[in-house]
């Protein structure tokens, strides 16, 4: 103990929390009902907190008669590895329903805690089996210790500040040796910054083209904010903070983003897209999709169109006429899809 009446600290313990939600679906459950009393499905296995898990269902039971899921640890760990779990049966609708939640203590590989059961009968009988499937959500918290030496001066190292430096490069033009024009609008940069983001940049500006000699050059096809939001992103890798990324935005922001190779830049338009979709953007944004080769989002789009009976309601907008005039084989893709959605149903 110290003079001044304080313990002195030689290792602290700290909790260290994990958070996961798994969305599970098992299909078939016919077939495995019959299994004897121990035996189980693996019906999910993921990584967390270091170690893996696995989700056992026992379709008659683990420790007795009822029908059981269960989770295991499947993997060696060298902390106690506190859990606090809540498992939910989802009926056909997909809303929730029966759920159980606890807590355990995972000290070793193999420990393994019933997460809910249920008598057998009454759950065939549920809402919770819809065509031999049944569905679940799981949210599991894990917390395990680890120790901190107490007497180790700590140093703290600043987050980086790279992104700012360059942005006050941009803004100043300091050592500016191309400039751009856009929509009547000048743009002053620095070639070997553009050439290191874009591969269209380094062989416009280092390449066999024209623009290589020259100290200006015009962009067309372009509006200004749009390229000035893509210059920010160049030199910051990241948007600027005071602008809101609206839909129109992103769909140009997209188109520029292909044209100049910034893949990250185009997924993140994608991913703004993709949230903000709905029945009047779902038919122009598959065509930008298509165009601009953006995978996830030309799926994202032909999934919304194609479910919920949605076709109906996209098929009354201007976008719709858009993508009939100007992308038939994109048409037809969709369509096919909506007829095997339907069919399948």
């Amino acid at each position: 103990m110290a003079d001044n009446g304080k313990v002195e600290m030689d290792v602290i313990c700290r909790m260290e929390t994990h958070t996961k939600t798994y969305c599970g679906k098992f299909e078939g459950y016919s077939l495995i009902k019959t299994l004897p009393q121990k035996m189980y499905i693996e019906i999910g296995v993921f990584h967390m907190a270091g170690v893996f898990w696995g989700i056992h269902f026992y379709p008659n039971g683990f420790q007795d008669a009822d029908l059981t899921f269960a989770l295991k640890l499947l993997t060696e760990t060298s902390r106690a590895l506190v859990t606090k779990f809540e498992i939910i049966l989802l009926d056909q609708k997909g809303d929730k329903g029966a759920k159980k939640s606890g807590n355990y203590s995972f000290s070793k590989q193999g420990d393994i805690v019933d997460l809910w059961y249920m008598k057998k009968p009454a759950f065939e009988a549920s809402e919770y089996l819809n065509d031999d499937c049944l569905t679940f959500k799981l949210y599991l918290t894990v917390s395990k210790p680890f120790f901190v030496d107490a007497t180790r001066k700590k140093i703290i190292v600043p987050l980086s500040d790279l992104h700012q430096h360059f942005g006050e490069l941009l803004e100043s033009g300091e050592g500016a040796d191309v400039t751009f024009e856009v929509d009547k609008e000048a743009f002053r940069a620095h070639r070997n910054v553009l050439a290191a983001r874009s591969p269209v940049f380094k062989a416009q500006l280092f390449g066999s083209m024209m623009e290589s000699k020259m100290d200006k050059i015009t962009i067309e096809g372009m509006k200004a904010d749009v390229f000035k939001i893509m210059l920010q992103y160049i030199y910051t890798d990241m948007l600027p903070s005071e602008v809101e990324l609206s839909s129109e935005m992103a769909q140009h922001l997209l188109a520029a983003a292909d044209r100049y190779g910034l893949e990250r830049l185009k997924v993140i338009c994608e991913a703004k897209l993709c949230d903000s979709l709905d029945v009047e953007t779902a038919a122009t944004t598959l065509v930008l999709a298509d165009q601009h080769n953006c995978g996830q989002l030309k799926g994202v789009c032909i999934d919304f169109v194609s479910s919920c009976d949605m076709l109906d309601a996209v098929m009354e907008t201007d976008g719709f006429k858009y993508l009939m005039s100007c992308s038939p084989l994109l048409l037809k893709d969709l369509l096919d899809k909506v007829h095997n959605s339907r069919k399948s149903n």
